[in-house]
């Protein structure tokens, strides 16, 4: 059965603390601080094959480790801020000379940096390619800022210096992907992106480009664009003003080729520590904090605040396969998870056993439940004829396995919590906290969407141990589903409200106190092991009573 294992969850560790450190033998967790360590890092999948590969069996998650300061590696040093003998400008950086090793430090300084660059190059695992922000006396991150900024001349973003390569200045303020020179199946990887306030990639603001031309941004860009790259890790960064905060993008190119390198699969990504927040673009569902196309993804300890006021888009979107969804804070947006179909490289995705599993645990979400469902797994674009390469023949049709997190939904209409697009979606829904807060007309455990002829919509969930507001109902009235729901015996409701809506922490004498099951067999060897504290700083999870408790925190 496919699950995080250890060398998935160890190798970008390392990678983040290369840049101190001679060798990655283990750490001893993350600090209450600021700065705490970066998330898991997923391992290779599988090359695509005619027929998904053998599972692997369950591991254990290791711990997660510290993010190094930031200290030159064992290359160069490129220092760029304020004081004397450093480079004035982030455009003065020889970003296209960038070697395994290298660091680029930005200095913190009172006013932003303007500017945006491309990392193109390919680290290795005992030494990355690391560009990270030193902060400020206060703790502030250096800011670098897309409006007003200048592309470097010597970038060569594409071959097609008038085509994709100006679109590809367009669309962002930090892109890793090849170079025009390199080949076409060449891919950056071990890149490190850390310490930044990174913003401003909006239609409404300009930069100037590689030949001098002012420009305006496109309307589906990014702050953080990765084209291309394995070994990717993006920590404690505030990341905002942006159409999408971060995408990632992946194509079956390699497949296409028979090239096992997968050098068109964006992999091994890692996005932890990190503050994702006022993205997306007005009037518009399509962007949003972060949207995410690869293989091997783990989000952690990362904070998803609100969209940009009026944007339509998620939280979390993702079209990935093997993602790990933990640790998080994430708020508001039409979804706070949006776990939808691989639309762009669906062979590599089917070929993947991984694909039809996707692991949420954790997790602190607030949803504004008449934006739209808290979770929706399965996939978005429906009504494909029988054969087609998209629609619900590529939806995950796997299982969503969701627990130890805490779910606020606010609004008095009819919220939802799930949303499973059809009944080849499963859910396994244990030792969770759902609050409807506002006590609202009708409280659904799920809502169904349209989806074309053949199928039904309403996925399985199997419900174990959880504390659920009183008066919730399986769905609408109006809009039976025809998948079962079992253990719907097993869910506590009534009583004291469990948890304080300030903190998310448990609520003394609470139902959710001491109440947690053991997990089911497929997930045993997956450890709730840490938690968000009320700071946004990271902390180990122990038991404190008879039983864990209920939900993303540990009284």
């Amino acid at each position: 059965m496919p699950m995080p294992s250890p060398s998935r969850l160890h190798v970008l560790g390392c990678l983040a603390m290369a840049a101190s450190l001679a060798a990655c033998g283990g750490g001893s967790g993350p600090a209450a601080g600021p700065t705490p360590g970066p998330a898991p890092a997923p391992a290779p999948a599988p090359s695509p094959a005619p027929s998904p590969a053998p599972a692997p069996s369950p591991a254990p998650t290791p711990a997660p480790l510290a993010v190094a300061p930031c200290l030159p590696g064992n290359g160069a040093d490129y220092q760029v801020g304020p004081a004397p003998g450093q480079l004035a400008a982030i455009d003065q950086v020889p970003w296209e000379k960038l070697k395994a090793g290298d660091t680029v430090r930005i200095f913190w300084r009172t006013q932003p940096y303007a500017g945006k660059f491309m990392i193109s190059q390919k680290g290795t695992a005992a030494q990355p390619i690391r560009v990270c922000g030193v902060r400020g006396p206060g703790g502030e991150r250096p800011v670098v800022d897309g409006n007003g900024a200048k592309s470097r001349a010597q970038l060569a973003y594409s071959n097609d210096d008038a085509g994709l390569g100006l679109l590809h200045q367009t669309r962002s303020v930090v892109v890793i992907k090849p170079s025009g020179p390199d080949d076409w199946r060449w891919f950056p990887e071990y890149i490190q992106v850390d310490g930044l306030a990174i913003r401003g990639a909006t239609p409404q603001n300009t930069f100037t480009d590689t030949h001098g031309v002012l420009r305006h941004y496109e309307s589906f860009g990014a702050c953080v664009w990765v084209e291309r790259g394995h070994h990717i890790a993006l920590l404690d960064n505030e990341i905002s003003d942006c159409t999408n905060g971060i995408f990632t993008k992946s194509t079956d190119d390699a497949i296409d080729e028979g090239d096992a390198s997968q050098f068109s699969v964006t992999r091994d990504i890692v996005i932890a520590y990190n503050h994702l927040h006022g993205n997306g673009v007005a009037g518009d569902d399509h962007e949003h904090n972060s949207y995410v196309q690869s293989v091997d993804v783990t989000y952690e300890f990362n904070r998803y605040g609100p969209l940009r006021p009026g944007a339509l888009g998620s939280a979390l979107k993702d079209r990935s396969v093997n993602a790990v969804i933990r640790y998080n804070r994430i708020e508001e947006g039409a979804r706070s998870l949006d776990l939808v179909e691989a639309e762009d490289f669906p062979r590599t995705a089917l070929a993947n056993p991984a694909y039809r599993q996707t692991w949420v645990y954790g997790n602190q979400i607030a949803q504004n439940g008449e934006a739209g469902i808290a979770i929706h797994y399965g996939g978005d674009h429906a009504g494909a004829p029988p054969g087609a390469s998209w629609g619900e023949g590529i939806f995950r049709k796997g299982t969503l396995f969701f627990f130890h997190n805490t779910v606020v939904i606010a609004g008095t209409r009819y919220p939802y919590v799930f949303q499973l697009s059809t009944t080849e979606e499963r859910a396994q829904v244990w030792n969770n906290v759902i609050v409807f807060r506002d006590h609202p007309l009708e409280a659904g455990l799920r809502g169904g969407q349209e989806v074309g002829a053949g199928y039904q919509t309403g996925g399985t969930i199997a419900l174990g141990r959880n504390w659920i507001s009183p008066g919730w109902k399986l769905n609408d009235q109006y809009h039976p589903l025809a998948a079962p729901v079992t253990g719907v015996e097993q869910v506590i409701s009534g009583g004291p409200l469990p948890i304080e809506l300030a903190t998310f922490t448990p609520a003394p004498a609470s139902g959710a106190i001491d109440s947690a099951q053991a997990p089911p067999a497929a997930a045993a060897a997956v450890k709730v092991d840490w938690q968000l504290l009320p700071s946004g700083a990271a902390a180990a999870r122990g038991i404190h009573g008879a039983a864990p408790d209920l939900g993303a925190v540990e009284r």
